[in-house]
């Protein structure tokens, strides 16, 4: 039974170590268009995932400096404040950016709209 396109690259890559691979003067050109393209997917993944942080940071505003994201993180998601601020900031958890996920935007979205509600009824006088 023959191998993918796909199974005979890993192969390849698997044979000649990473070193050769980096190089890649022993690949073929179609070889070297695969790696080419699924670098260029992976970068323009990780640009999405920067402009996402960046989207979450702009539109929280200076929330932040006003609202107990610790309370928040409880609260909407049962996770701690570093889980939170971890989206937020996009930072590394594992080697990879952390982020949120579309329901996760959601669900604090969701969540702050009710406690922006809550707040326009208190009535102190």
């Amino acid at each position: 039974m023959g191998l993918t396109k796909h199974q005979n690259m890993e192969t390849t890559v698997q044979r000649t170590g990473v070193k050769q691979v980096n190089s890649r003067k022993h690949l073929t050109a179609e070889q070297q268009a695969l790696i080419a393209e699924t670098e260029a997917l992976l970068a323009k993944g990780d640009r999405m995932m920067e402009d996402e942080v960046n989207d979450v940071k702009e539109k929280l505003g200076s929330l932040p400096e006003f609202v107990n994201l610790s309370a928040v993180a409880t609260h909407c998601f049962g996770k701690s404040r570093a889980w939170l601020y971890q989206r937020i900031n996009g930072n590394k958890v594992n080697g990879k950016p952390a982020y949120f996920t579309r329901a996760e935007r959601k669900q604090l979205t969701d969540f702050l709209h009710n406690l922006g509600n809550e707040l326009l009824t208190v009535k102190l006088v």
